[in-house]
C-alpha cells in the first residue's frame, strides 16, 4: 500500500454500496416488516409521522433517517408499533447495512384506551414515540436486551392518565420480548428482527424495579408476574400493581 493512501475499512459480508443498491435493500426490509406487521392484526394504510423529522432539530437520527409508526388493529385492542428502527443504516459513502438497530417496539392497549380518539393525540402515542426515540437514541438495547433480559425506562408522558406518575410525575415502562400474543421476533431477508414490547408500570411497579438491588432479577421477576395478571403485556392505566414473587 502507498504510503499515503487511506486504508479500507471493511463492511460487514451483507452491506451493499450505492443509492440504487440500497434503496432496493430499505424496500426489501420494509416489505418484510409489513408483512409481519400484517400477521399481527389490520394495519392502518397511512403512518404516523411527524410534520417536521426530529433528528433534524436535535433528536436522535433513526437508520435511515425516516421516522414513522404503524397502527395495527385487533378484535378488542390497538397496537402502535415503530416502523423505522431496523431500516438499514446509511453511512455518508452510501454504504448500507441491514437491519438497523436490530429491532422494533410496540405498545398495546385494549380498544377503551384510545376512548375514540385518534391514535396519534393519546398518552400511549407518546409512550411509544418517546421509547422509540430512547432506543433511537441509545443504539445497543439489543445487547441489554440479550444480557438482561428486559429493559426498563422511566419517562415523562403527556397527559398521563392520574395515578400512573410517580412521585418524580414520570411513567415507568418495562420492555421485554415476546408475550402470549406477540413474538419475540420476526424474520427479513438480512435476518432476524427482534420485536420489543413496552408495558406501562404502575408506580409500585416501578418503584419495585428502583429499589431493588439488583435490578435485572427485579425485572425479569416483574415481567414473569405481569405476564400471568389477567391484562399481561397489555398497557392499560388502571389496573392493580402486581407484586413480584
Amino acid at each position: 500500500m502507498p504510503e499515503n493512501a487511506i486504508p479500507q475499512v471493511p463492511q460487514p459480508d451483507d452491506a451493499v454500496v450505492g443509492k440504487e443498491a440500497g434503496a432496493q435493500m430499505l424496500a426489501t426490509a420494509c416489505a418484510a416488516r409489513d408483512a409481519f406487521y400484517a400477521t399481527l392484526g389490520a394495519v392502518d394504510a397511512d403512518v404516523l409521522a411527524p410534520l417536521v423529522n426530529p433528528a433534524f432539530m436535535g433528536g436522535p437520527r433513526w437508520p435511515s433517517l425516516r421516522q414513522a409508526w404503524r397502527v395495527i388493529r385487533r378484535a378488542d385492542s390497538i397496537i402502535i408499533a415503530s416502523d423505522g428502527l431496523s431500516d438499514p443504516f446509511e453511512d455518508d459513502d452510501d454504504v448500507f447495512v441491514p437491519r438497523g438497530h436490530l429491532l422494533e417496539v410496540c405498545i398495546e392497549a385494549p380498544l377503551a384506551a384510545f376512548d375514540g380518539h385518534p391514535v396519534q393525540a393519546s398518552w400511549l402515542f407518546d409512550v411509544i414515540y418517546q421509547v422509540s426515540q430512547n432506543v433511537a437514541d441509545h443504539g445497543s438495547i439489543d445487547l441489554l436486551l440479550q444480557r438482561h433480559g428486559s429493559v426498563s425506562m422511566a419517562l415523562d408522558v403527556q397527559h398521563a392518565p392520574a395515578g400512573l406518575e410517580d412521585e418524580n410525575e414520570q411513567v415507568g415502562v418495562l420492555l421485554a420480548q415476546g408475550t402470549a400474543t406477540l413474538p419475540p421476533s420476526f424474520d427479513t431477508p438480512y435476518g432476524e428482527v427482534m420485536l420489543l414490547t413496552a408495558t406501562v408500570l404502575q408506580p409500585a411497579e416501578l418503584a419495585h424495579i428502583g429499589e431493588a438491588e439488583d435490578k435485572a432479577p427485579a425485572r425479569r421477576d416483574l415481567a414473569a408476574a405481569l405476564a400471568a395478571s389477567p391484562t399481561g403485556h397489555l398497557s392499560v392505566a388502571k389496573r392493580p400493581a402486581v407484586t413480584p414473587r
